[in-house]
């Protein structure tokens, strides 16, 4: 079964080779509209852009940067776990890029 979402979608970049990009989804925070995502970001942004930077250094194991953060539309299938998708992304609002 599917359903939509909203969540954080995160691009980023290692630094010493900036065309190599990963992708981070916010499982663990989701949101019923772009407005509410909006509004987590407008109050959390700082934070969440370091959390991003954190993780991504954590799970991968090099320096990266973020190249953008969006609130992010997906449909997800509830049959499967987080780890085994990535969400179809339907639309997309960029709340941060690095250009």
């Amino acid at each position: 079964m599917n359903a939509i979402t909203y969540i954080f979608l995160a691009t980023l970049f290692y630094t010493a080779q900036p065309e190599v990009k990963e992708n981070l989804y916010s499982w663990q925070l989701t949101f019923n509209s772009y407005e509410k995502c909006e509004q987590f970001y407008d109050r959390y942004g700082a934070n969440l852009l370091n959390g991003v930077l954190d993780h991504g250094t954590k799970k991968y194991g090099k320096s990266l940067d973020v190249e953008y953060l969006s609130c992010a539309m997906v449909e997800i299938d509830t049959r499967l776990t987080q780890e085994q998708q990535h969400p179809k992304v339907i639309g997309q609002k960029v709340m941060y890029s690095i250009n």
